[in-house]
């Protein structure tokens, strides 16, 4: 009986050590285990696409919320400052858009690193949803190589052109009656405080 209860012990000690060692090698990474991003799409060049985005995908019932792991900040939805209304003012504010380059560039940090560094702009998420090649709620938002892709592909392989993204904003909003600009297109001019809702 005593070698019966020394044998249980023995089994339960070698169990309890077990499941703790287990424990304690997956509770935290090594501190040099964490991705480091190698390359990132320059940030000062970012407010074109922006812009683009609050308005293509930036919604509040889209990314345009805090519930969405891609959050997009700006005039036309989500706003950084709660004193801050839709379209007033009319324009993204620089805090808006230092947000959504945050939320772009975390969004697949290791492929963002592959991308910025010249690979196919396709390793990223938003990238496929936006084309429709992987499932979006949203459906498809572009093509590729269309004015929008282009916009945003260029960015990200550091040769962005504001044109393409002021391109693609003025074939997204809806058509106005002649003689009427759109209000957003005058974001792109340089002086967002001239430009009134």
């Amino acid at each position: 009986m005593k070698l019966l209860l020394a044998r249980a012990i023995a089994l339960l000690s070698a169990a309890t050590l077990s499941v703790a060692c287990a424990a304690l090698s997956c509770s935290i990474p090594p501190a040099d285990a964490r991705y480091t991003p190698s390359a990132l799409p320059d940030e000062s060049t970012f407010p074109p696409v922006a812009d683009l985005l609050s308005l293509r995908c930036g919604a509040i019932d889209c990314h345009g919320t805090t519930a969405r792991n891609l959050r997009i900040y700006g005039s036309t939805g989500l706003r950084w400052l709660g004193s801050d209304l839709p379209f007033y003012p009319v324009c993204n504010t620089p805090e808006e858009d230092t947000q959504t380059y945050d939320s772009v560039v975390g969004l697949d940090p290791e492929d963002m690193s592959a991308v910025a560094s010249g690979g196919d702009p396709s390793l990223l998420t938003m990238v496929r949803k936006a084309r429709g090649t992987e499932d979006h709620k949203g459906g498809q938002i572009w093509t590729t190589g269309d004015v929008s892709d282009v916009c945003l592909t260029s960015w990200l392989h550091g040769n962005p052109d504001p044109g393409d993204c002021k391109s693609a904003v003025a074939g997204a909003v809806p058509l106005l009656p002649a003689g009427m600009t759109d209000p957003l297109l005058c974001c792109f001019d340089g002086d967002p405080s001239a430009c009134v809702p």
